[in-house]
């Protein structure tokens, strides 16, 4: 396993420009027992989803708050021009992740969405005619790594089930949906109080939370008792219902209804 399978050299990079399908097969193993072990776990350029921010702060067993503060940093998502967390590395010379140890992931159980798709990526393409989304999946080949085309052959969705990828991909479709409908916009001026609620909503559900029962919030949006009660105490449920609100404010859908008759006061604009 010591010699290295591709032609790349240290840090070279590629997208292997091939649409894979779920049923198509690839080799890939990563572990000690490969000799780049963990060198994918420096200079990472990591964005966290809002799931990955709740299960790596339930295992740390901090408050949101906490969290961001001492293991995140804003971070523009490029094509989108959407601020979001990412993950923030380890001052030291290799700019390391900040839950690698010697013995690899500190937080492998909850380790993000992103981690646990290397060395595939995932991308959405808008299927106009059928009014759909439509997953594809690519291969990612870095100079580094000696654990591609090694190992048995495992088809994608095999590999994404032996990574525990859906549990951690269904909890933010409709917040990857809200992103590839601003990349599809292409380069609009987004209000700064639009850019705001949208980070604030990706992050930090402590203080959606506090915006919806201590603000005007509710005076506003109708939100029936049901649903009230969930996003009381259910993160989860509370970051779905965020999603759908977002898709209101940000794109004027009727994810969740504004009251015909509310408080006279400037409202937010869809960008």
């Amino acid at each position: 396993m010591g010699e290295a399978i591709t032609e790349l050299r240290g840090t070279d990079r590629i997208i292997v420009p091939i649409k894979l399908e779920p049923h198509t097969k690839i080799r890939f193993q990563c572990g000690p027992g490969i000799p780049c072990f963990k060198l994918c776990c420096s200079e990472l350029y990591l964005p966290l989803t809002p799931y990955d921010i709740l299960r790596l702060r339930d295992r740390l067993k901090l408050t949101t708050d906490q969290f961001l503060v001492l293991y995140t940093e804003p971070f523009i998502l490029p094509k989108s021009k959407l601020p979001v967390a990412r993950l923030k590395m380890r001052d030291d010379e290799n700019k390391t992740c900040p839950f690698v140890s010697e013995k690899g992931c500190q937080v492998y159980e909850d380790r993000p969405l992103a981690c646990r798709y290397y060395p595939l990526g995932l991308g959405i393409f808008r299927n106009r005619d059928e009014g759909r989304n439509e997953d594809f999946y690519y291969l990612v080949k870095e100079g580094f790594c000696q654990g591609l085309d090694t190992g048995p052959e495992i088809t994608v969705e095999e590999y994404r089930r032996s990574q525990g990828i859906p549990e951690f991909e269904e909890p933010v479709l409709e917040w990857a949906e809200i992103i590839m409908k601003k990349e599809s916009l292409g380069p609009i001026e987004v209000p700064q109080k639009s850019l705001e609620l949208f980070f604030m909503v990706s992050t930090n559900p402590e203080r959606f939370r506090r915006f919806i029962f201590e603000s005007r919030f509710l005076e506003i949006y109708e939100v029936d008792k049901e649903t009230l009660e969930k996003i009381k105490e259910d993160d989860l449920a509370l970051l779905q219902f965020g999603f759908k609100w977002l898709k209101t404010v940000l794109y004027a859908e009727k994810g969740v209804p504004i009251k015909k008759e509310i408080p006279q006061e400037k409202k937010i604009k869809p960008f």
